[in-house]
């Protein structure tokens, strides 16, 4: 069978579908991946190499700039509606045309699109394909998924299409960090959510620090706002508590064209360039993150609590879940994190709360379960 996935092209919306995919991959099907062209080189080390990649649509900088045209809301700050638009409508304008010729040349079998993509929908009616959504993290609010779908059906009758209900939510979310009055309108399948990983480790060189018995903290931005005086902040106001520190430089710096200078190493600090999520937090103690998803499901698979200090998009509502489970502490400014880090190190309830939360998630079915189950319906 060809399972074709279809996801915006960002980091956070793509890696946590790779275990869908390499699930997939394994059971023998054919798999490709629907996204901008623009990001082929840096996700495709990411991916299984079997995955094929269907290149259409723009990147975020470029259907965000033209929302923010179309509306002129703030797109770093943005109201449901912005991001309904940002989404369901300037996105798609941008990628319909080309992902219907891509994928009608591809032929797949059946389409799996994550939340946030409204392309996958689209071209799903298009081609009379079955479809289900994977969810990348908590089931978003309905306020925002309203507003996708909005925009994104008023691009439908133009094409003379009808949108499509989806023949299943598989959701990677832990209970624990799911919104309790969360009411889907199609069929739950649970899957068991994993840190990120390649299908090939790198090697971490990673010198020892000098104090080698002192807990460890990772502090990571993620891979959208790893700004550089936003992360310096962040890892002085955890190094004051003492601790060791690994910091992660985000995708920004990750090529030789970057204009930033990488920050350099000191006692406690080790800065390290993108690097799978799963491979660090083997050596951290606990994580101090801005709350994307990919770092706050990752952190609880190995039952780590976190210090979370969002930035912006939905990290505030990852942030309020992760907190509302018991896991974690959100702050709202650098000097609030060293209180923090030191709460969660000194209370052990917010690991024993991680832990909880780890158990529960080993218990979920795994991806090939999934895949198994919406191959052969």
């Amino acid at each position: 069978m060809k399972l074709l996935f279809s996801a915006t092209p960002a980091f956070g919306h793509i890696l946590p579908l790779v275990p869908l995919m390499q699930a997939a991959v394994s059971a023998g099907h054919t798999v490709g991946l629907l996204s901008s062209a623009e990001f082929r080189a840096a996700v495709g080390e990411e991916l299984p190499p079997e995955v094929e990649f269907l290149a259409a649509g723009v990147m975020p900088d470029v259907f965000s700039a033209e929302a923010g045209r179309r509306t002129g809301a703030d797109v770093f700050r943005p109201t449901p509606s912005t991001i309904g638009e940002i989404f369901g409508g300037a996105r798609l304008d941008l990628a319909a045309e080309d992902s219907i010729t891509q994928a009608t040349q591809w032929a797949p079998d059946l389409i799996l699109a994550e939340p946030f993509d409204a392309v996958g929908p689209l071209v799903a009616a298009h081609l009379g394909t079955p479809w289900h959504q994977a969810g990348i993290g908590p089931s978003l609010p309905a306020v925002i998924t309203d507003e996708i779908e909005r925009a994104a059906s008023a691009r439908y009758e133009p094409l003379h299409l009808h949108p499509v209900t989806a023949s299943s939510y598989i959701d990677p979310s832990p209970r624990q960090l799911q919104d309790p009055h969360w009411s889907p309108l199609t069929p739950v399948r649970t899957v068991r959510p994993q840190a990120h990983r390649r299908p090939k480790d790198i090697t971490l060189d990673l010198p020892d620090f000098d104090e080698r018995d002192k807990p460890t903290a990772l502090v990571t931005l993620g891979t959208i706002f790893s700004d550089p005086d936003t992360l310096s902040a962040a890892v002085a106001a955890v190094a004051d508590t003492g601790a060791n520190v690994i910091a992660t430089l985000g995708s920004s710096l990750r090529h030789p064209t970057a204009n930033q200078t990488a920050p350099t190493d000191s006692t406690n600090v080790r800065y390290v360039p993108f690097i799978p999520l799963d491979q660090l937090l083997e050596k951290a103690d606990l994580v101090v993150g801005a709350g994307g998803i990919g770092t706050i499901t990752g952190s609880l698979t190995r039952g780590l609590p976190m210090v979370l200090w969002p930035q912006g998009a939905d990290q505030p509502i990852n942030a309020a879940r992760a907190a509302a489970s018991g896991a974690s502490i959100t702050v709202d400014s650098p000097p609030e994190i060293s209180p923090a880090v030191t709460a969660v190190l000194t209370h052990h309830t917010y690991r024993h709360h991680a832990q909880h939360i780890a158990a529960d998630i080993a218990e979920l079915p795994p991806a090939a379960t999934v895949i198994a189950e919406i191959t052969n319906p």
